[in-house]
This record gives C-alpha cells, structure tokens and sequence, in this order.
C-alpha cells in the first residue's frame, strides 16, 4: 500500500463530505427529464430490426428517421452529439430500402454478409468517422474533422449499418466525467445532475435515454463499463488484438497503450452486443467461437463484492454488492458452481493498476500545448487559470495531468513490485478461471456521482482498470435501477479469449433481472 495516495484519496472524501452542502445547493433544481419514447421501433433490437428491414416489414427510412427524431429531442438535455451526418443517413437508409424493393440483393445474401443491414448506429467522436469532428475534445484540435473512417466503423459499414452522429467525450479520453472546453458536458438520463461516465459519455447517454441502438467506443481504463454502469446499458471490452484500433484518436505506437486500449460494442439489449461483437472482431485471426452454445448452469461462476476493508480506497455501494449477490444466487440455483473469491493482493488493485499505466512508457499527452506538442504544461497554473475560466483546458483534465505530473503518488521505487505484482495477479486469475470460468465483481464501486464529484471518486473504477492491464474481457451488465432511480449493475469478467462466456452471462442475467430500463420508468 502506498500511503501517500491512500492519504490522498482519503483527503478527497473528506473534501467531499464537507462539500456536500455545496452540492445540494448547486444541485437543488430538478433538471428537465427525458421524454417517454413514442415510437414503437425505438424499443426493438438491432438484431430484431435487422429482421424485418430484411423481410420488408419495416423500412430502413423509418428505423433511422425514428432514431434521428429521438436523438432531436433528448440531445438537448444530455448534450450527447457533437456531430452528425442525419441527410446522408436518410438518404443511405433510402438507398437500402430501394436496392431490397428492386431486387437487387437478396435477403439471403444479406443475412449472411451485413447482418446489420439498414441499421443505425452511434459512434464515440475519438473513432474516426470521414466528415465528421475528431477533435480529442480539445481546443487545440477544435475544427479537425476525420479525413476517412476508423477500421471499426469501416467494418460495421460493411456490415450495413448506417451512421447517424459522433458523440462527446471527456478531453482526449481522459476521465470518467465526459466535459471539456469544445463540446461542454454530457449529462446522465436518469439524472441530469450526474455524471454521464467517461470517457464513452456520449455513446452511454444516448444509449442509456433510448436514442440509439449500437454505440462503437474504447476502453482503456473502464471508459466502456463504466458509462454502461452509469446509463444502464451493456458494454462488453474485448480481450485485446480483437478488434483493430487503426483510427482511434488518440493512439500511441506503444505495445502496453495498445493492450490496454481495446474498440468495442455499448448496447442496450444483450443480444445487440453479441451481433455487434461478431461483427467488429469477423476479422480476427483468433478464433472466439462466438457461434457455440455456452451452457451458464455448467459454468465456474466467482464473485467478489469489493475489496475488503482497504484503507482510503472508494467503498463499495450496498446496492452493488445486492446486484452482485443476487446474480451469484440466481446461478447457483440453476446448477453452476458458486465460490466467493479471496484473491490475494487484491486489496492492492489501485496501486497496481496506477503502476502498470506509469510503467508503459509513452503515455498520451492529456494537455497539448497549442505551438508545441513536445513542450509541456504547466498543469498548476492551468489549474488556476481554471478556476476563474481563462484556461482552454477543462478541469477534469487538469486534474488528472497534475495527478499524473506527481506520478500518481506511487513512489517510483515501488513501481517494479506493482508490476510483478499485477503478473502474479494474471497467472492467479487464469489458473481461477480457466476456459469455464467467469468472475463477477464491480464495473465501479457506486451508481453515477454528481457532476463534479467523479474524479475523487475515481478508485471506485480499479475494479474495470485492472481488466485492462491484465488484457481479459469483461462485460458491464445492467441490474435495474437503485432507490433514487440510478442504474447499477458489474461486470463479467474471463480469461483471455474467452469473450463468449461474459456475453453468454450478459445474456442470461437480462432474461432474469430485465436488462436496461428506460429512464422515464424511473
């Protein structure tokens, strides 16, 4: 345990327990609430509207008119969009229903080739979409526009899906709160004065208020499972080499950067995320058997609640760790077998994890300097500048940049020890889990915080880091909603290569505890 940060992230719960006064204050008004969805398409599957635009029950025109219409009226509560393409999505989607209705392909072949045919999607605004803002969410990139599309959309091009907008993000992917000085701050549906997540804010809010169906994303700390956790919907991060990274911005020619990262589906049905999943990883050369059954009564299912009683470290939520025990319960009556976790050297997850990032060498610049990107910033006196609005940074960012300037309060000499320590963790976990195992823990320690509130929250997210550094899949799972109306759920997580079984987990826990649940019903 590094005591310097533990006294760090304890000071910041303190500084938050005296704030909350504040917080009631600025929070005491209840924001607008996002609007019940009208149209009986919007709480379709992709993979169910897929179906009939193939069959000619449904038009392509009508699906993507309906979602543009939904994302009209909810963006201006959340301030999830940063760009879009609606014209040309309408006339695609024209195109599509014109090319069934000649003749001129068959559904056969489109249910084996684009399985997504007709179909919209979202995707977050650091993946490249040609035409539209890929600008980091910084100022010194403000204007940049993608000059051809990310390898992952391409493949979902492919596929037949057709894309309506780019979403925000914190800047340059930087936090769990999506704000910055371009595009402002993304708000949660079920609570506009909480955090939307970060960094695939915009993707998990659209989601979340039934604005979109398939949200393309990245993860490279929880930047998928966490804005899932906080929306309500499912987001799975595949095991790295998976699917390809090429267009991401931003993305470093760093073997760890490009483990850690990973592209991956959001979706608001289980089913979506499997379809999506196939989708975007049909390239890969390793094979995920993504096509066989998973029988979950005859799996290995572990749990863990939290870390134990660890000093300064984020507690996990009672509502949570209820999730959590309610699933483990709900497997072990249909004949899997149930063990609660012990795993030593977990209760050093947060200075493992912080360890692992420090050590990866290059690592992305979360400051640019306007004329120099070699020269650095002084993150403290932008902090400064911040707090009487002169600085082109957002505050979430300076945080974090002065965070990572103190080397995130790890001594350098410990460093080497995290790190042996974190392969000591992966070889424990793989003998654990095996080719039939699945471990069951939190995506974050608690429901969306406050805006404003979530970096000295962040430990609350080493649960969904950890998966990063030690390269497995993981799952976030949705579980209903907790008593002020946020969602909650964990994630899933397996051994590398072994993708199918959290999605097989996802699948089976959304037909017993009902998936997503849209904000209106809260």
């Amino acid at each position: 345990m590094q005591l310097m940060l533990r006294l760090a992230v304890w000071m910041g719960s303190i500084v938050l327990m005296i704030s909350r006064p504040l917080f009631w204050f600025w929070n005491r008004k209840q924001p607008p609430k996002i609007p019940p969805t009208d149209n009986p398409l919007l709480l379709l599957s992709a993979t169910e509207l897929a179906k009939r635009i193939r069959l000619r029950q449904v038009s392509s025109e009508a699906v993507v008119t309906a979602y543009i219409d939904r994302i009209k009226q909810v963006n201006p509560i959340l301030n999830a969009v940063v760009d879009e393409r609606y014209e040309d999505a309408i006339g695609e989607a024209q195109n599509y229903d014109k090319m069934l209705d000649t003749g001129e392909i068959t559904v056969e072949i489109i249910s084996v080739t684009q399985p997504l045919f007709g179909v919209p999607i979202t995707v977050k605004e650091s993946c490249g979409v040609k035409g539209l803002s890929n600008t980091g969410c910084t100022m010194i990139r403000r204007g940049i526009k993608a000059t051809e599309d990310c390898l992952a959309v391409q493949i979902m091009k492919r596929a037949g899906a057709i894309l309506l907008c780019v979403t925000n993000t914190p800047e340059l992917c930087s936090t769990f709160e999506t704000s910055n000085c371009v595009y402002g701050t993304t708000v949660n549906p079920y609570d506009g004065r909480r955090s939307a997540g970060g960094s695939s804010g915009g993707e998990g809010a659209l989601l979340g208020a039934g604005a979109s169906l398939i949200g393309i994303a990245s993860d490279t700390a929880g930047s998928i499972r966490v804005p899932g956790l906080w929306n309500g919907i499912f987001g799975h991060k595949p095991t790295p080499g998976i699917v390809p990274l090429k267009g991401h911005y931003p993305l470093l020619d760093n073997d760890k950067f490009q483990q850690y990262l990973v592209l991956g589906p959001m979706t608001r049905y289980a089913e979506d995320l499997l379809l999506a999943f196939k989708i975007l990883s049909a390239d890969s050369k390793q094979n995920l058997h993504l096509d066989e059954p998973v029988d979950v009564s005859k799996l290995n299912v572990w749990y863990m609640e939290d870390m134990g009683p660890t000093f300064g470290l984020f507690p996990t939520s009672e509502d949570i760790k209820d999730a959590i025990r309610q699933a483990a319960s709900h497997f072990q009556k249909i004949g899997a077998r149930i063990s609660k976790s012990d795993i030593d050297g977990i209760s050093n997850i947060c200075e493992i994890t912080l360890a692992c990032f420090l050590d990866m060498g290059d690592r992305p610049c979360i400051l640019m300097h306007p004329n120099n990107k070699e020269e650095p910033v002084n993150a403290t006196l932008e902090f400064v500048k911040s707090l009487v609005g002169l600085s082109q940074y957002s505050r979430p960012a300076i945080l974090t940049r002065m965070f990572q300037d103190a080397n995130g309060l790890v001594a350098v000499s410990a460093v080497t020890k995290y790190v042996r320590l974190v392969e000591e963790l992966r070889i424990t976990l793989l003998e654990l889990l095996g080719d039939n195992g699945v471990l069951l823990c939190p995506t974050f320690a608690s429901a969306a915080p406050l805006i404003g509130q979530t970096f000295f929250k962040s430990t609350g997210g080493c649960y969904s880091a950890i998966c990063n550094v030690l390269c497995f899949p993981s799952t976030q799972v949705p579980m209903g909603l907790n008593d002020r109306g946020l969602p909650i759920g964990f994630q899933v997580v397996a051994a590398p290569y072994q993708d199918r079984l959290c999605l097989a987990v996802a699948r089976e826990l959304e037909q017993v505890f009902g998936g997503w649940v849209p904000p209106t019903t809260s």
